[in-house]
């Protein structure tokens, strides 16, 4: 069984651990197939082959374990996603060696592949959250109301945005480690319009509203150590024309809406460049999620 699986957008603004967007690129290729041994291979982007440390297998085993299956596999990982970038990388490989058994055992039910794929994001990230694995599985965009019932309200947003990758790394892990356990009641309310102005203007197609909805008051404010560049390089997106920009999960990608993406995807990577750091941008429309 093959299987691709997207990145995506964790957060996707004010949506903390509750709205995610797929994208169509770039992608993990998972292939697996049954085996009394187990092996894991990598290409591309490198991560760990050991199966008790890669997401993929972490999670193609949790699934074999929860159906009561003993076996092995063989995995091939072609992994397309860069670690650490805030798309989403550790998820789809999560989501993929998940997905790939769950496939080969002609399983369908969404809830037992997630569970597997979240053991996966787990190890890679520390916390099970769901707001990477839910939207590459569904597509589109995705509001998480809960995993456990899974309960998943989809929008199938009809938009082009600009992704840039700046050459350095944000742990998941770190970045949520820094977040504080409570905030003001007034950051809260701001967060909750926000998030309930962009479901709103989505549903409308208003990509104008949905980007003056992407700022955030719960979880970027205190990651800003750990993103010292962040409001440079937002100064820049907004001068150049976007409607609104934000952080791709807990970063450093980020992204922007707008008419112009080329000019704006140009406007970040030179500030990025202008702190002294290499980026590169792409632009992609909202994804289907897992092949």
């Amino acid at each position: 069984m093959k299987v691709s699986v997207p990145a995506t957008i964790a957060n996707f603004g004010p949506g903390f651990d509750v709205f995610g967007l797929c994208l169509e690129k770039p992608r993990d290729f998972i292939r697996v197939e049954l085996s009394e041994e187990i092996e894991v291979k990598v290409k591309g982007y490198k991560v760990p082959e050991e199966p008790n440390k890669n997401a993929a297998s972490i999670s193609a085993l949790s699934l074999l374990r929860q159906v009561g299956i003993e076996s092995g596999f063989k995995m091939k990982l072609k992994k397309g996603i860069r670690p650490k970038s805030g798309l989403g990388s550790s998820g789809a490989s999560a989501l993929g060696g998940a997905l790939a058994i769950a496939r080969l055992l002609d399983i369908d039910n969404k809830e037992i592949i997630l569970r597997a794929a979240l053991e996966g994001e787990k190890v890679a990230s520390g916390t099970p959250h769901g707001d990477n694995v839910v939207p590459a599985l569904f597509g589109g965009f995705v509001i998480l109301k809960s995993l456990f019932p899974l309960e998943v309200f989809k929008i199938d947003a009809k938009l082009e945005l600009v992704v840039v990758l700046p050459e350095v790394e944000v742990s998941t892990k770190r970045a949520r480690e820094v977040l504080p356990k409570y905030v003001p009641l007034s950051d809260a309310v701001r967060n909750l319009a926000l998030a309930s102005s962009l479901v709103l203007a989505l549903e409308n197609g208003d990509i104008e509203k949905v980007g003056k909805s992407l700022d955030d008051y719960l979880a970027i404010p205190y990651r800003k150590p750990l993103i010292p560049w962040f409001d440079k390089v937002r100064k820049a997106a907004l001068e150049s024309g976007a409607y609104g920009v934000s952080l791709s999960g807990s970063g450093p990608a980020m992204f922007a809406l707008g008419e112009n993406l080329d000019e704006i995807g140009k406007a970040i990577v030179e500030a990025f460049e202008e702190e002294g750091i290499n980026a590169e941008y792409f632009i992609s429309k909202v994804g289907g999620g897992a092949e």
